[in-house]
């Protein structure tokens, strides 16, 4: 079935992706760069600005990119509009920016981008959106995008994850959403959703050419609906979509803050086949209730407020989240704040990686003025509020292997054997499951200290090549166990 034929009726489910994990092989660094747990960070303000952090180009009170950048062509002209936004593109992570990122153990980056710089802005210009009339000043965003970023990332083994952060019409009513809107109309427009999928499609067919993609985020903070039909039916057009021109980069979709509906949707629709994964975003300074609890209260909170009461499993990240507490919380904080803000940041990065296998990415890395404070990630890694990465690890030993596996498999047998010694277990299938892990996570540690973190769709690849090979079994939980217990030890190690 074609591509337009797809978005405009096709498939009633999404469609699903290639194994996580290469059938038959050992991990790929495209597999590893696709499937690792991420310790990362978002380029907030590059590709769509945010007066906040940068506000050069926010001139005469505007508020959102769309106004900013045409007042600044009325007063500067199209040429120094484009070539500012250029500058500022370019020169936004420098050599030495990369290195520290590297050496912090920074492993991807997430960058948010709007629909008008993709191609040039083609999206825009052929639909005549809000975009059109400035697009000539990101013919070469793109370009600049794919050369500054995406093929610098991969010189310091470091990922992009693509992120869809402005369409048409609003998934939300932020700032972030490139210009003014009163409701979040693009949930109500399938000819909008359609389009946005066709440049998806666009999208992921030239990003197949690159390694280090993470994945691809199809649109950002979606609006909380308990329905949710629009985005039922937007990611299910974008989903075939992308699977029609590439079936193995990972798809990450908005939790529209109800994580666990998501989870349902995956679980719905084909599970870790679909090589989907929900983005939750984590802040703690924005409502009523948090502003009235101390630091250490919500910090203590943390452990039962973040991704919990999930009705099932999938994969997951948390794509934004940062050190930041309300002035009215550090009203009833007793204590340093440097030390409150240092366990709360170390409390979360605990918290996220036992749940958000993904990975984390603090908003945001720079700022045009300072240095950000809690809302920086420079200050807070430097600090040791957010804990930096080794990107080296002592890789286990072969000794180390037969240890962990005879001690493990012994201690199975011995408890499922005295359970009922009279059942024929298929213990022989926790020591394959248990080989398996070993071997994968070695190949991912070995690459600059990396551990599996796309975990279900990981696993899920696996134990289908374990059903091929072995067979359909009611003991297949013993492969599972065997699986988990070697993730559990690389989990461990430093």
């Amino acid at each position: 079935m074609g591509l337009f034929s797809k978005l405009m009726g096709g498939p009633k489910v999404p469609a699903t992706g290639t194994p996580a994990a290469p059938p038959g092989n050992k991990p790929t660094i495209r597999s590893i760069y696709q499937s690792r747990q991420n310790f990362g960070v978002n380029f907030g303000s590059l590709f769509v600005q945010e007066k906040f952090i940068y506000d050069k180009f926010f001139a005469g009170g505007s508020s959102y990119e769309l106004d900013a950048i045409t007042n600044y062509i009325q007063e500067h002209g199209v040429d120094k509009t484009k070539a500012d936004l250029e500058e500022h593109w370019t020169t936004y992570c420098t050599n030495d920016d990369w290195e520290w990122l590297h050496s912090k153990g920074v492993q991807s980056i997430r960058i948010p981008i709007g629909y008008w710089i993709f191609e040039g802005g083609k999206y825009a210009k052929e639909e005549g959106l809000a975009f059109a009339p400035i697009a000539q000043v990101y013919t070469n965003a793109w370009k600049i995008f794919i050369d500054n970023y995406v093929k610098k990332a991969e010189q310091y083994k470091i990922s992009i994850l693509v992120d869809l952060h402005a369409v048409p019409e609003g998934a939300n009513t932020g700032d972030h959403s490139g210009q003014h809107f009163d409701h979040p109309g693009f949930w109500n427009s399938k000819d909008t959703q359609k389009l946005i999928a066709r440049l998806l499609a666009d999208m992921a067919g030239q990003l197949k050419a690159y390694d280090n993609i993470a994945g691809l985020q199809i649109v950002n903070e979606s609006v909380f609906d308990n329905e949710a039909g629009g985005q039922k039916y937007y990611y299910r057009k974008a989903i075939n979509a992308i699977r029609e021109v590439n079936q193995e980069i990972p798809i990450i979709i908005s939790d529209g803050w109800f994580p666990d509906q998501w989870v349902k949707y995956v679980n719905e629709n084909g599970g870790p086949a679909l090589n989907l994964v929900i983005d939750c975003h984590v802040y703690r300074c924005f409502s009523d209730d948090d502003k009235k609890k101390s630091a250490d209260a919500i910090t203590e909170d943390l452990n039962s407020s973040v991704l919990t009461n999930l009705s099932g499993e999938a994969d997951l990240m948390v794509g934004e989240y940062s050190c930041v507490l309300d002035g009215d919380t550090w009203g009833v904080t007793e204590g340093d704040r440097n030390c409150k803000v240092k366990e709360f940041g170390k409390r979360q990065q605990s918290v996220f990686k036992g749940r958000a296998g993904f990975g984390n990415y603090f908003w945001c890395y720079k700022f045009e003025h300072g240095d950000g404070g809690e809302w920086g990630f420079i200050p807070m890694v430097n600090q040791g509020c957010i804990p930096s990465r080794s990107i080296t690890c002592h890789l286990p030993s072969d000794d180390d292997f037969k240890r962990e596996l005879d001690s493990n498999f012994q201690g199975h047998i011995n408890y499922w054997n005295s359970q009922n010694a009279n059942e024929n277990w298929e213990h022989w299938r926790y020591q394959e499951g248990f080989t398996t892990a070993w071997a994968d996570c070695q190949e991912f540690a070995k690459f600059e200290n990396s551990r599996i973190g796309r975990l279900n769709a990981w696993k899920y690849a696996r134990r289908q090549e374990h059903i091929n090979n072995r067979g359909e079994s009611g003991f297949l939980w013993e492969w599972d166990q065997g699986f988990d217990k070697a993730v559990e030890y690389f989990s461990n190690l430093n």
